[in-house]
């Protein structure tokens, strides 16, 4: 698993040359999606999208699309502070618990 890995410590940009946490989030998450490709369309309906965290149909404004794995999640499972999707900020989560040891 990933987090199980000995990552580089996380420092500010300017020092020594090493990565930001982003830089750092967006080499450790694989892409699901590619940002700008549309959610999957809900089976059941022709207006409405489907949340690939939790598979409720929302129509289309109402997901966003993470910044980090391109998932689309709706409002419920979004973190609305780091522009992420749920399962995103968990592992942002992890790096921040990493960072206080």
């Amino acid at each position: 698993m990933f987090w199980k890995r000995n990552l580089r410590p996380i420092r500010n940009a300017g020092s020594g040359g090493e990565d930001d946490l982003f830089s750092q989030l967006k080499k450790e998450i694989t892409p699901l999606r590619p940002q700008g490709d549309f959610p999957l369309r809900d089976p059941g309906s022709f207006s409405r999208y489907t949340c690939e965290l939790c598979a409720t149909p929302a129509p289309l404004p109402e997901l966003k699309q993470c910044v980090l794995c391109g998932r689309w999640a709706c409002s419920s499972c979004w973190t609305p502070e780091y522009y992420v999707c749920n399962a995103c900020n968990g592992i942002i989560r992890l790096h921040q618990l990493r960072q206080n040891r």
